[in-house]
C-alpha cells in the first residue's frame, strides 16, 4: 500500500482518467493531478458525447458481469446517477454472423430469467421505435414497407440504456476539483525514466511534473508515450447528429436505444433535439507508415461512405429524416487489443508506471467501476486486483506476436472489413 501521500499523476483527463482520480481521492488520496492538452471534458475523448450506449450483455461474461457492477452505480452514485436513463435497448440483426450473435445474448439473458421480448417482424421493431404524438401516425406510417426489413431481435427493457456521457465527466470532475485534485492543461510528450523508474513526464510546453507514480489514461494516443509492442491499435467509427423540431424531438422522447449490430445505433434526441446515430461497420486505422501503427486523426468530417450507410440506416427506422443534412458529424477514436481485454496493469520493466489504456470500443459504460480497480492498482500494486482481471488485463505482448491488424474481432456490418483513412479521398463538406 502506497502513502496516500504519494503524488500520483493521471496522464489523460477521459473515463479511464477521471474515473481513477475520483476513487483515489474518495479512498483519501490527497495528491492527485490531471494532464490533459484540452479543458475538462476534453473535445478528443471518446467519452465526450451526448450519449454512450450501456449494455449489461455483452458477448463476453467476464465484462457483462463487469457491467452489473457498474450499472449499480450508474443507479445510485450521485455522480453517475443524474446521467443515467435506463429505457431499454433493442436489439437488432441483419447478416447470418450479427444474428448468431443476437440470438447467443437473447439465450443467455433468457436463461437468466431478464425481461426480454423476442421480435421477429418489422411490425415488432416498429411498434417499440416509433413517434408519438400528433402528427405520429401520418410519420409512421410512410414508407412503412422499408421499415426494418429482414430484422431480428429482441427487446431488452431493463438493466441497459443510454448514459449522458459529457454530464458525467463532468460531474466526476467537478467531485475531483471539491477533494482537491489539480488540473493541468497540456500534453505529455516524454516519460521521465530515471534507471528503472518512472519519474514524471516532460510536456509539449517544456515543463517537467514529477510524480510517484503515473498512471497513462491516454486511450488511443497512448502509443505517443510508450511502445506496446503492438497491443494497442486506434480505430475510429462515425458519428452523426440530426437536430429535429421541438414537436419531433418531443415525439421521441424516452424511447429506447436501438442497436442493430449490422446497420447502426441510435438514440433518443437530447434536450436540445439532437438526434445522434452511428453506423455499425469494424472500423477505421490510421497508419502513419510505420507497421502495425494508427496514429489517431481528428475531423469534424466523416469519410462520404459513412454517410451514406448512416443514411442507409436512417432510411430502415426513420424515413422521413434520412435525406435531412446533418447537425455534425465526426469520427471517434478508440484503442483495441488483439483479445478487446483492457490493458490494465503495472509496466513489467518500470517502477511506478501504471497503464490503464485499450478501451476496445467499450470502456464508457464501466466508468463509475473501472477507477475502482485501477486506483487499487495504483495504491496495491498487482495484488490490488483480482486474479481474473489481473490475468485477463495484463501486460501481454505475446497476444500480438503477427497480428493481423485488419481482424474484424467480432464487430460487424458496412463492408465487413477494416480500412485504413489514408485510401480514402472522398469526405464529407
Amino acid at each position: 500500500m502506497i502513502n496516500p501521500d504519494y503524488s500520483v499523476l493521471i496522464v489523460g483527463a477521459g473515463t479511464f482518467g477521471l474515473s481513477t482520480a475520483l476513487q483515489l481521492l474518495r479512498k483519501g488520496h490527497k495528491n492527485v493531478t490531471l494532464l490533459d492538452p484540452y479543458a475538462i471534458p476534453s473535445p478528443l475523448a471518446a467519452g465526450n458525447d451526448i450519449n454512450k450506449i450501456f449494455q449489461s450483455t455483452v458477448s463476453d461474461e467476464f465484462y457483462s458481469e463487469l457491467a452489473l457492477e457498474a450499472l449499480e452505480l450508474w443507479r445510485s452514485d450521485p455522480v453517475y446517477e443524474p446521467a443515467f436513463h435506463e429505457v431499454g435497448i433493442v436489439y437488432g440483426a441483419t447478416g447470418d454472423a450479427a444474428v448468431a450473435e443476437i440470438n447467443q445474448r437473447y439465450s443467455r439473458l433468457n436463461s437468466k430469467g431478464e425481461d426480454i421480448d423476442r421480435l421477429q417482424t418489422p411490425e415488432d421493431f416498429a411498434k417499440l421505435i416509433q413517434w408519438k404524438g400528433d402528427f405520429a401516425d401520418d410519420f409512421n406510417s410512410l414508407a412503412l414497407d422499408s421499415r426494418f426489413k429482414s430484422w431480428k431481435g429482441y427487446f431488452q427493457k431493463s438493466k441497459c440504456g443510454w448514459t449522458f456521457a459529457a454530464l458525467a465527466l463532468n460531474n466526476a470532475w467537478k467531485e475531483c476539483e471539491q477533494k482537491g485534485a489539480q488540473f493541468v492543461q497540456d500534453a505529455a510528450v516524454e516519460l521521465l525514466i530515471e534507471g528503472f523508474n518512472c519519474v514524471g513526464v516532460r510536456t509539449l510546453s517544456g515543463s517537467i511534473l514529477k510524480a510517484d507514480r503515473v498512471v497513462i489514461c491516454a486511450g488511443a494516443n497512448s502509443t505517443k508515450l510508450l511502445n506496446y509492442k503492438g497491443q494497442l491499435l486506434a480505430k475510429c467509427w462515425t458519428v452523426g447528429h440530426i437536430k429535429l423540431t421541438s414537436e419531433e424531438a418531443k415525439a421521441l422522447r424516452n424511447s429506447p436505444v436501438l442497436l442493430n449490430l449490422d446497420e447502426g445505433f441510435l438514440f433518443e434526441p437530447d434536450e436540445n433535439g439532437i438526434l445522434k446515430f452511428c453506423n455499425e461497420f469494424p472500423g477505421y486505422i490510421n497508419q502513419d507508415g510505420t507497421e502495425n501503427i494508427s496514429t489517431p486523426l481528428y475531423r469534424n468530417q466523416i469519410p462520404v461512405e459513412a454517410e451514406k450507410q448512416m443514411r442507409g440506416f436512417l432510411r430502415q427506422v426513420f424515413p422521413q429524416i434520412s435525406t435531412r443534412p446533418f447537425d455534425a458529424a465526426k469520427i471517434c477514436w478508440c484503442t483495441d487489443t488483439p483479445d478487446r481485454h483492457f490493458l490494465i496493469c503495472e509496466h513489467p520493466n518500470m517502477n511506478g508506471l501504471i497503464l490503464a489504456t485499450g478501451d476496445s470500443g467499450q470502456g464508457f459504460k464501466y466508468m463509475p467501476i473501472i477507477g475502482h480497480y485501477i486506483s487499487d492498482l495504483v495504491m496495491k500494486g498487482e495484488s490490488g486486483l483480482p486474479e481474473t482481471h489481473r490475468k485477463a488485463w495484463s501486460w501481454r505482448p505475446e497476444t500480438a506476436e503477427g497480428r493481423d491488424i485488419y481482424n474484424l474481432q467480432g464487430r460487424f456490418g458496412g463492408s465487413n472489413k477494416i480500412k485504413d483513412l489514408n485510401e480514402l479521398s472522398d469526405w464529407t463538406n
